[in-house]
């Protein structure tokens, strides 16, 4: 084994995985390379006239990042980032890091096919009772050109 990716947005989950990689990459002696992938859509309510009609109920669609909100992401993405390299400098020295825009599920994958051996990603399952976005790590598992470890 000689890379391992590892998916990190700042969560508590996403932080055990961060933890177990770096123990991995440590007894395989091999590089980590921490993404964060920051999205670039939104869920926002509509109301659909079928759903008014039958239920009254919202549903959602996918609507662009606005630029503020962007800015405002990549902005937490770096300082978490930031974060996360002082502690993870501490255990292991072969690390890289990569911010990415995009669709997490997609653009982990789209990492994990550059040579990776293995992707670690934490388990965390979305949901909202606006619309069903499924699970990353579900998506990763599905996609991925390589092995996935998924933590809880």
């Amino acid at each position: 084994m000689e890379k391992i990716l590892v998916a990190f947005d700042g969560s508590e989950e996403s932080k055990r995985a961060l933890s177990d990689a770096i123990k991995i990459a440590k007894a395989f002696d091999c590089l980590l390379t921490i993404i964060h992938v920051v999205g670039q859509t939104v869920v926002g309510p509509v109301i659909s006239s079928s759903a008014a009609t039958h239920s009254g109920e919202l549903q959602g669609a996918l609507l662009p990042l606005p630029e503020n909100m962007r800015n405002l992401m990549t902005k937490e993405a770096l300082l978490s980032l930031s974060q996360a390299k002082e502690d993870v400098e501490s255990f292991w020295h072969k690390i890289d890091f990569a911010v990415v825009f995009g669709d997490p599920a997609k653009e982990i994958v789209k990492e994990a096919s550059k040579g990776y051996d293995l992707v670690i990603i934490g388990y965390r399952g979305v949901r909202s009772s606006i619309l069903s976005l499924g699970n990353v790590a579900e998506k990763v598992v599905k996609s991925s050109p390589c092995s996935v470890l998924v933590i809880k």
